[in-house]
């Protein structure tokens, strides 16, 4: 299998089952993955932040998106609003995959971006929850909704009142990540990948 398509599959297989939200929308899921492809490794000459920079991006490739929406809201946003923030990430995916920065004021970039993204998806989990948790107008709704969990379209209705805005993920835990970028689990993430594509490669070498 060439190396070209070959390391696609292998990095494609750590992210699949995570989807939700934003990846429900293939472009946003093909901007984050050109990303990917275009700023590593020629943007990052440090191991360390090359793998942390790798670990983010799968992230927002993968689960994490999906995992804050579950976690601090109920997982379920009007399609028209989503769109929008759908195109705000590829914007800022566009800009990053063309900048002159490198290393670690890159990832600081990185970082920011999913901060930036993390807001916009916040601004419409919280619009649709708070119609949904309403017990005057939740009947009356009658934007298409999306399903985080499932990537499926669905018809609105009323939440009930005891899963209204409860925080199912530790608050200390999601600053923490905010906070410093790139947590424990997503550097071990970026790790193993890079190994795994350090072994491939070489294997491919020997094998020609």
């Amino acid at each position: 299998m060439p190396l070209a398509l070959a390391l696609p599959l292998l990095l494609g297989l750590s992210t699949h089952g995570g989807w939700g939200c934003l990846q429900c929308n293939h472009s946003v899921q093909n901007a984050l993955s050109q990303l990917r492809f275009a700023i590593i490794p020629s943007h990052f000459h440090l191991q360390q932040l090359r793998a942390r920079a790798q670990a983010l991006l799968l992230g927002m490739e993968g689960p994490f998106f999906r995992d804050y929406a579950l976690n601090v809201f109920v997982g379920k946003v009007e399609v028209d609003q989503l769109d929008p923030v759908a195109s705000f990430l590829k914007n800022q995916t566009d800009n990053l995959k063309f900048n002159y920065l490198r290393d670690g004021p890159l990832l600081e970039e990185l970082v920011s971006l999913r901060a930036k993204v993390t807001k916009e998806l916040k601004k419409v989990l919280k619009s649709y929850e708070l119609k949904a948790c309403d017990r005057k107008i939740c009947h009356l709704l009658k934007e298409e909704v999306l399903d985080c969990l499932h990537c499926l379209k669905i018809s609105p209705k009323c939440i009930q009142r005891k899963y209204c805005f409860v925080d199912r993920q530790p608050r200390m835990a999601l600053q923490y990540e905010q906070k410093n970028g790139y947590p424990r689990n997503e550097i071990v993430l970026g790790i193993i990948v890079s190994l795994c594509v350090a072994v491939f490669t070489l294997g491919v070498i020997v094998s020609s």
